[in-house]
């Protein structure tokens, strides 16, 4: 409550203000229309910053609850950037190029506009090791399934589910309809993020 006085008045107030003012809230019932109620504020907010305006302070003792980010959160730090793809038809030597230019370990392939698979840098390099005489050779013949799409408003934990040994990651389509990939790291580093 003294937090909420102070973002919806104005008012830098005590803790005890904000007790007087909740005390206030649960006896209303017992007031009439035309009743006038005067209640004193007799402390300022600044004795308070370490604590009541501290959301740390605030979320260690439970008056706070804890928000999780969304899918839409996961991709803040790369969300204008364009999505990296391949074309079905591109060849196993075009996703190595995509992958080492990029620095990036997995790759949506696409058949139109339609997500059909994916790629990622430890499977090609098994099958590498295994023929190198695959660089030649369409991709489409080498992708895993495709990854998941979610919603902007899933769960983190929604999307983690998703991210298994064979899945590296997720893709997430935002209200504009922009596609972007949400990756281990992405979950990693939000997690570091939430303490």
């Amino acid at each position: 409550m003294t937090r909420r006085i102070a973002r919806e008045e104005g008012i830098f107030a005590g803790n005890s203000a904000g007790s007087a003012l909740a005390g206030l809230l649960q006896m209303k019932h017992m007031y009439k229309k035309g009743d006038v109620v005067v209640i004193i504020f007799h402390d300022h907010g600044t004795r308070y910053l370490g604590k009541m305006f501290n959301d740390d302070w605030m979320r260690d003792r439970n008056f706070l609850e804890a928000t999780k980010p969304k899918a839409v959160d996961l991709v803040a730090n790369h969300k204008n950037q364009k999505l990296l793809t391949l074309d079905e038809n591109a060849t196993v030597s075009d996703a190595l190029d995509l992958l080492n230019k990029f620095n990036i370990s997995q790759i949506p392939v696409k058949s139109g506009n339609n997500f059909v698979g994916s790629v990622n840098d430890s499977s090609l390099f098994s099958r590498l090791v295994e023929n190198s005489g695959i660089k030649k050779m369409p991709i489409k013949n080498f992708m895993q399934p495709a990854f998941p799409v979610v919603g902007e408003k899933a769960s983190i934990e929604e999307v983690s589910k998703l991210i298994t040994r064979d899945n590296n990651a997720v893709l997430v389509r935002d209200m504009g309809g922009n596609v972007h990939i949400i990756t281990k790291h992405d979950i990693i580093e939000a997690v570091a993020k939430m303490g």
